[in-house]
């Protein structure tokens, strides 16, 4: 095949590029104030599916790049990690039941409180203190995504399983494109790039609850009482597993202590 018969792969232009940054831009409006139209507009794509797992890749790249972002700004204006170890341990040191342990367990409490700060130290400071945090921190560019979209088709699994029978043309697809939409309030984490600055949990978890319901009702074309139950599904689905699952390893750490304690009687 010559040269001039080959295919050429063309670069999109800046204009197209801007293009889909306002529409995303747009989307993401739309399902932060809930319009219906655009939940609507997800659903009737060619390929509702692909657009919903585009959506939901971006949002994990954005947040990803955030944080990355945000443990910089924290590891330029914060001080040094050993600088906060070390006034945290005078506090520590400053304490009663400190000085009432004997040299040797004041010696035990340091190597304790070392080996707990080597593993535990980033938390404190906002940023990777060591090479394996850096390279965990450099993970989150596939982990955070690939989170984000396994969340999604797991809720909206629940939530076709329960809401198919209300609209039987709609298919798993046109339901995901609009359900990736209300995961838009998680945008929200990117003002935790600013240290000391973070969105409550709790107004992510309430506002991306009200999407999902939101998207929903638009998806299966149903009444509101039907989507809020929908929405609330998997939800509960989930908490029942994860009451079951602790209460299964609560008895079997019990068992191991029983057996532990008998073996030593």
């Amino acid at each position: 095949m010559s040269e001039q018969s080959m295919p050429r792969v063309r670069a999109p232009s800046a204009a197209s590029v801007r293009e889909q940054i306002n529409r995303f831009v747009e989307l993401w409006l739309g399902a932060m104030f809930l319009k219906r139209e655009d939940y609507a507009y997800e659903r009737e794509q060619k390929n509702p599916f692909g657009n919903g797992l585009v959506y939901i890749a971006v949002i994990g790249i954005i947040l990803t790049l955030a944080g990355m972002l945000g443990a910089a700004l924290r590891y330029a204006t914060s001080p040094t990690p050993d600088a906060i170890k070390n006034t945290v341990l005078v506090h520590l040191q400053a304490m009663p039941f400190y000085n009432a342990l004997s040299p040797e367990a004041m010696t035990q409490f340091e190597q304790g409180f070392d080996n707990t700060w080597d593993s535990l130290g980033s938390l404190f400071v906002g940023y990777p203190t060591d090479t394996a945090g850096v390279v965990s921190l450099a993970a989150t560019i596939l982990t955070t995504p690939l989170g984000l979209a396994l969340g999604w088709l797991l809720y909206g699994a629940l939530v076709h399983l329960v809401a198919r029978g209300w609209n039987p043309e709609t298919s798993f697809g046109e339901m995901l494109a609009p359900l990736a939409l209300a995961s838009s309030p998680q945008l929200l984490n990117l003002f935790s790039v600013f240290p000391a600055v973070s969105v409550s949990g709790v107004v992510i978890a309430l506002w991306t609850l009200v999407c999902n319901i939101v998207a929903i009702r638009v998806a299966y074309q149903t009444t509101t009482r039907r989507a809020v139950w929908g929405a609330l599904f998997p939800i509960l689905v989930l908490s029942v597993l994860l009451l079951i699952l602790g209460i299964i390893a609560m008895v079997s750490f019990a068992s191991i202590v029983r057996a532990i304690t008998g073996g030593a009687q």
